[in-house]
């Protein structure tokens, strides 16, 4: 049973951990990456959007000298690959290939959206380099007209292999984090299960009629309110047990010293409780727990009990039990349906009556 306590909040707390540790691994890593490709996005757009007015001075010609180095320098300091495409898709400038060993993109989605005056984030597989990349292109106006696109990129495998670090660290983060919250858990299960263990062991104690029992008040909180409690209630059993034992020892004295029979009924009629006297007029020792027309051999008297449950009015009768005479009273007790009978033997009285 100690064990059994132990292990079920033990259980209990490692199952939340371990859930709580499953969740975050397995939802953890896809809220991060689309965090970060939500701010990767934010950021070539940011960029695309500074770089802008320098590409189309380019393109109309207010701007001198040559695109392709210009573009190659502005990719250089900002990390990031640079391509721009014309009005009818074809490549001008590209950071990383010769723009005239490149096909036409009029077709790529990005591309379309930003000739349609759109900006658009896409990650899709680059036919050029055949690797996944992330590409933000935003278009290019002058005049109130599209004169082009501008394309920002990266390279997924970069963003990839980030991604697989975090998952790594995070791995190890969940792990040592939840290896402490085990620990933690095995010796918050300790300390609740320690007194919840004396408390039930106390209790049985106590049910088993061991009123000195006292369970300890050292600990903190709660506990040492509980404590403080369950001593407090066993001393008032003890006491009240006490005082229950010194009053029956005091019925018993009382009932002993009545001459005349007497016993309590139920509300079935079985002897609850009796003195001596009655225990030798009917001549049995243990009449408890039996019907009283079991031991009482007298219908008119049986008769009399039965009356006086129906009406719930005492009544005293004269009955002959086994040749004797006695004169017995049948009283209702206020509480219950209880009785008290008592029996007196009037034999030697009845001649001189007669007489």
């Amino acid at each position: 049973m100690k064990k059994t306590l132990f292990l079920r909040i033990f259980l209990g707390y490692a199952a939340v951990i371990v859930l709580l540790a499953v969740g975050v691994t397995i939802f953890a890593p896809p809220a991060m990456r689309t965090h970060h490709i939500e701010q990767r996005s934010s950021d070539l757009e940011h960029m695309a959007l500074l770089l802008e007015d320098r590409v189309v001075s380019y393109l109309t010609g207010a701007g001198g000298g040559d695109l392709a180095a210009a573009v190659a320098s502005l990719a250089h300091k900002t990390a990031t690959r640079i391509t721009v495409i014309d009005a009818d898709g074809d490549v001008l400038a590209d950071s990383e290939r010769e723009a005239r060993d490149m096909e036409n993109h009029f077709f790529r989605p990005e591309i379309q959206a930003s000739l349609r005056g759109e900006k658009q984030m896409s990650i899709r597989p680059s036919s050029t380099l055949k690797t996944d990349m992330m590409y933000m292109s935003v278009p290019l106006e002058s005049g109130g007209r599209v004169v082009g696109a501008l394309r920002l990129s990266l390279y997924m495998k970069d963003f990839d292999t980030l991604m697989a670090s975090l998952r790594g660290d995070l791995l190890k983060v969940v792990g040592v984090v939840t290896l402490i919250a085990l620990i933690l858990a095995f010796f918050l299960t300790r300390s609740m299960a320690a007194p919840i263990r004396e408390v039930i062991d106390a209790s049985s104690r106590v049910s088993a009629g061991d009123f000195d029992v006292a369970v300890s008040t050292r600990r903190s909180g709660e506990f040492r309110d509980f404590g403080r409690s369950f001593n407090a209630m066993t001393g008032k059993l003890k006491d009240m047990f006490r005082e229950l034992r010194e009053r029956n020892e005091e019925l018993d004295g009382i009932l002993a010293s009545i001459r005349e029979g007497l016993c309590v009924l139920d509300g079935d009629a079985k002897i609850v409780l009796c003195n001596a006297g009655f225990r030798r007029m009917i001549h049995n020792d243990a009449p408890e727990g039996r019907h009283f027309w079991e031991v009482v051999r007298s219908s008119a008297l049986a008769e009399a009990v039965r009356s006086v449950r129906e009406t719930n009015a005492g009544t005293t009768r004269e009955v002959v039990i086994g040749g004797r005479t006695f004169l017995s009273s049948i009283v209702p007790l206020a509480a219950g349906d209880r009785q008290i009978v008592t029996i007196r033997d009037v034999t030697e009285f009845r001649p001189r009556e007669a007489g």
